[in-house]
């Protein structure tokens, strides 16, 4: 993320270059099934309340190694938190600051997806529905509008309005008397992250979670020589670039204001060459709503009104109790969607799956102030069931902060050693095999396809990473036994890319004997 790009995104599009909390451009796809890792499921350890330091002379030797590898490097005034654990006895190999409190970054995702499948299972499925008053009459007309109804399904696409088009056309509906509704209603609450920077929301990485999400809610953009086109018309571009010449150096600005879907394109440009940035659509639920109302009139079915959305603050939100359903699609199974939100590191699914456990399961886990409890979304919900969780898992978070499900909030707070816990208790749980197979593998996949290639196969780790803040979680096989790890990094301000640091620590974890 922090190599020189050929094209400098300036001003605003800085953010992208660092705030490198989502996933990789270079795997924006999800990954290809990759080889069996040499991470084994443990048995069931019990941790103590307090962990304590070992004292084995292979253990201290490691500690020592951790330490000087961070204090003789680059980044030693930056703020270190680590812990390395034993899945086969709970010993703890090293720790440092491993009580104390850090952003984690994406690494986040851990706590979110490992609860999500132990809440939810493996096989949940999101159900995205379409609704009328009524049944279409024998002549095919649907008095009133058609709603698009949205239950948090992370992966509705073009190809899933297609089938619902086909699946209405094939019950005999021909014409639709009122409009298409992009019905969002099904969670409460904010759609961006607590603590979220303004600035991420235009980038594909802050696409904004909603009931009704649509093709990531995300767009690429092309830029060329004097030109700049979105894909589709969701976005409207007002293009303000020119050619490079003389001695000017190329740079390019994208900027998109808050709320809006014009962007802002400025700055020179060579000749020769696109580069594509992924913009962030608000309102998804109106853009699904317009492409449903192209896929139907592809079918020559009518419709007479037009496409607008609908969210919980709507007064004409669906009111399910009274309405038809006239056709639905499935989404992915969770463990499918945690696979694609680890390995490739996705903050939307993340926060879908936060608002799924909100709505499901928040009321077992009310707010000790009933005027909150009466007024929080499923967004806060979601937060709060995690916190529940995490204590009945004896995972014991004591005073952290959750402020969303990925990890891109700056007001995210846990420790090294909660996060380690987290991991033990992951592999126990009774999906560990869909958890174990969502991580990263090093040198292989996802966003550790780069990294720790000599580990490859002894590795599993979720990355993370935000403005000042680096950290890498997981497991690593060594000749002996299996072990937890965790690496926080915070406030490292320095230049230079953090990573091979990191990975030092890692591979000297791996290669501990």
């Amino acid at each position: 993320m922090k190599a020189r790009p050929t094209v400098v995104f300036l001003l605003t599009f800085l953010l992208i270059l660092f705030a490198a909390c989502h996933y990789n451009s270079a795997v924006q796809q999800t990954s290809p099934p990759a080889p069996d890792s040499q991470v084994e499921l443990p048995g069931n350890i019990q941790l103590p309340r307090k962990l304590e330091i070992s004292t084995q002379p292979k253990d201290v030797a490691l500690a020592q190694k951790i330490n000087g590898l961070i204090d003789n490097s680059e980044f030693s005034n930056a703020r270190w938190g680590v812990i390395v654990l034993s899945l086969k006895d709970g010993r703890v190999q090293a720790a440092r600051e491993a009580q104390k409190l850090f952003s984690p970054a994406s690494t986040l995702k851990l706590i979110t997806t490992a609860a999500a499948l132990d809440r939810l299972g493996a096989d949940h499925r999101w159900k995205t529905s379409v609704y009328g008053n009524e049944k279409p009459g024998s002549d095919g007309k649907l008095a009133g509008s058609l709603t698009l109804y949205g239950r948090g399904a992370p992966d509705l696409s073009s190809e899933k309005l297609s089938q619902l088009a086909d699946t209405l056309k094939s019950k005999g509906l021909r014409q639709i008397e009122g409009d298409i509704v992009g019905d969002g209603s099904y969670f409460s609450g904010e759609g961006l992250g607590d603590g979220w920077l303004w600035a991420d929301a235009q980038w594909y990485y802050g696409a904004e979670a909603a009931a009704l999400t649509f093709n990531d809610n995300q767009i690429d953009i092309e830029v060329a020589a004097e030109s700049a086109k979105a894909e589709g018309d969701q976005i409207s571009i007002e293009s303000d670039l020119k050619p490079l010449t003389g001695d000017k150096v190329e740079a390019v600005g994208i900027n998109r204001k808050f709320g809006s879907n014009t962007v802002y394109v400025w700055g020179d440009k060579q000749a020769g060459g696109v580069q594509k940035a992924r913009i962030a659509v608000p309102n998804s639920a109106l853009w699904a709503a317009q492409e449903l109302k192209k896929e139907l009139e592809k079918r020559g079915i009518t419709v007479k009104g037009g496409a607008r959305a609908v969210d919980w603050r709507s007064k004409d939100k669906l009111d399910e109790s009274k309405a038809v359903e006239l056709a639905s699609v499935e989404s992915k199974t969770l463990g499918e969607v945690v696979r694609r939100t680890n390995k490739d590191s996705v903050n939307l699914y993340a926060e879908l799956m936060l608002r799924t456990l909100g709505k499901k399961f928040g009321a077992e886990a009310p707010d000790e102030d009933a005027r909150v409890n009466a007024l929080r979304g499923d967004d806060l919900a979601g937060t709060a069931v995690i916190k529940k969780w995490l204590v009945e898992n004896g995972i014991e978070p004591g005073e952290m902060a959750l402020h969303d499900g990925s990890g891109l909030s700056r007001l995210d707070m846990i420790s090294p050693e909660t996060l380690a816990r987290l991991l033990v208790f992951a592999l126990q749980m009774k999906h560990a095999e869909a958890f174990k197979n969502s991580l990263p593998i090093a040198g292989t996949d996802g966003t550790m396809r780069g990294r720790l290639a000599n580990f490859a196969g002894k590795v599993l780790a979720k990355t993370g990473s935000i403005t000042y803040v680096n950290s890498l979680a997981g497991y690593a096989k060594t000749p002996d036994e299996t072990l937890a790890f965790v690496i926080f990094c915070n406030n490292e301000t320095h230049k230079t890319d953090i990573t091979p640091v990191i990975d030092e620590l890692a591979a000297a974890i791996a290669g501990y004997q």
